[in-house]
């Protein structure tokens, strides 16, 4: 035998020898599994079974979409089945040219709103020739223009949505309409895969106005939930809860992280922000703001903080979502960053931009910021999918704060302490659909006040780009 037979075999050998020990690898982790009691452990690297699928879906359904050239289906966990509804709709080049037509116009909107922001800044520092003003007033047609095309295209793909997606499933698991009066919305989960991913599932339906469309909404059917997997769902469920705040003599705080990065334009919300967590969680709300907001400090921080609230700018890299991150003062806080750590944590909010926006190269790796800190030990995160005005996440936090939601304890505005003691983030998806509907009906409210004033046309009922961007990740 020569040298490159002998070569060959021994390879041949170290790979069957590798295959082995790792099959011997895989056995021991399932066997502490079960002898700890530890499904996930016991169950390592096998295929669901049918019981812990619809176990995933005991508070409300979970559906699982999935996107393929030979048909399309979503696939539909609950209580006592799994079952597959086929969606004829829905095809794979549909997906990818309505995901590149909403990613274009969304880039758009973010690149007119950050070149008005520069074009203020000589404006800031007192320059007040004619030609500041005359580059400023063209920002601002820009960035108007911008939002128009978007509100456009957004209200076309939610309405799309809903016609392939949405209301065959809503339908098929009995949700046809608003619930009884006084009784609460059902729960339900999105898992989508693919392309699907990046688009506003939770937002689909027609949000014209019209009359007949009412309810053509998912928001008016379910309070919507999304999870990176189903396996990840079943996990944060299965996770030991922290005592509940009114079972306790000193609630858990809030951790509030507000910085000031330098060369990115101050966000005015950071006070209002401040003060609705303040009125939640008086004395039990900790600051990190300005300098003090270091990479270091505020991973530090979110080891001892089960609750945390970042109001902030924050970027997703769609061709390397594990670089995207928060800007804090010294640096940017990484997906990356977050999935070497572990933490203990139940709730953390993102008011930030694109917190929820994966990659298009790696459209099934659910890497967002959002996704990264639920796996990394927070059981509730609220993130956004793509940039948000700063005066809109400002209502939705003072809303999601101080605003009832069913099942919670919460008072009213200005409840103050009393606020934080009912706080119970298991409430956080109800919380945040509250304050999103809540926005929605205000914007229609302002439609229809300018439609009456002046004769508006259907484009007036348009506001999507101020409460679509936020959704709820968790159980």
């Amino acid at each position: 035998m020569d040298g490159g037979q002998q070569w060959s075999t021994y390879g041949v050998d170290r790979r069957i020898a590798l295959t082995r020990r790792w099959d011997e690898l895989v056995e021991e982790v399932r066997q502490l599994g079960r002898d700890q009691q530890v499904p996930h452990l016991a169950d390592f690297l096998l295929p669901p079974s049918a019981a812990s699928l619809t176990a995933a879906a005991r508070e409300g359904a979970v559906v699982v979409l999935n996107l393929s050239e030979d048909r399309s289906d979503a696939l539909l966990l609950v209580d006592d089945s799994v079952r597959s509804l086929p969606l004829a709709l829905l095809t794979p080049v549909e997906v990818a040219t309505r995901a590149t037509a909403y990613l274009n116009c969304l880039r758009a909107l973010e690149q007119a709103g950050w070149n008005l922001q520069r074009t203020m800044v000589p404006f800031s520092r007192g320059d007040r020739r004619r030609r500041v003003f005359a580059r400023i007033a063209k920002a601002r047609r820009s960035l108007s223009d911008a939002r128009d095309a978007a509100e456009r295209e957004i209200a076309g793909l939610t309405a799309w949505l809903w016609d392939a997606i949405a209301q065959p499933v809503l339908d098929d698991l009995g949700h046809r309409g608003p619930a009884v009066p006084g009784a609460p919305l059902p729960r339900l989960w999105w898992c989508p895969t693919g392309l699907l991913a990046l688009l506003p599932l939770h937002a689909a339906g027609h949000h014209s106005g019209e009359e007949g469309d009412e309810y053509r909404t998912v928001l008016d059917r379910v309070v919507s939930s999304y999870t990176p997997t189903v396996r990840a769902l079943i996990a944060a469920r299965d996770r030991p809860r922290l005592p509940d705040a009114a079972d306790r003599t000193d609630p858990p705080g809030m951790l509030f992280v507000a910085p000031e990065p330098d060369g990115l334009p101050s966000l005015p919300a950071h006070e209002a922000d401040q003060d609705s967590l303040r009125s939640a969680f008086g004395h039990r709300l900790t600051s990190l703001r300005g300098e003090e907001a270091t990479v270091e400090a505020v991973l530090a921080a979110l080891s001892g903080h089960p609750r945390a609230h970042f109001s902030s700018h924050a970027a997703q890299r769609l061709d390397s979502p594990g670089d995207g991150g928060i800007a804090l003062r010294n640096g940017v806080l990484t997906v990356h960053n977050l999935v070497e750590e572990r933490f203990t944590g139940e709730f953390a909010f993102l008011s930030a931009c694109q917190t929820a926006v994966g990659g298009t190269d790696l459209a099934d790796e659910a890497i967002t910021l959002a996704a990264a800190l639920h796996f990394a030990g927070f059981r509730h995160v609220i993130g956004t999918l793509w940039s948000v005005q700063d005066s809109a996440a400002s209502v939705i936090t003072r809303d999601f704060y101080t605003a009832d939601a069913p099942g919670t304890r919460v008072g009213g505005p200005g409840a103050g302490e009393a606020s934080a003691s009912g706080f119970d983030p298991a409430d956080a998806a109800r919380r945040l659909h509250r304050a999103v509907r809540g926005m929605r009906e205000r914007d229609r409210s302002l439609a229809r006040q300018r439609q009456e004033r002046r004769g508006g046309t259907r484009s007036d009922h348009l506001r999507l780009t101020t409460w679509v961007p936020f959704i709820h990740i968790g159980p």
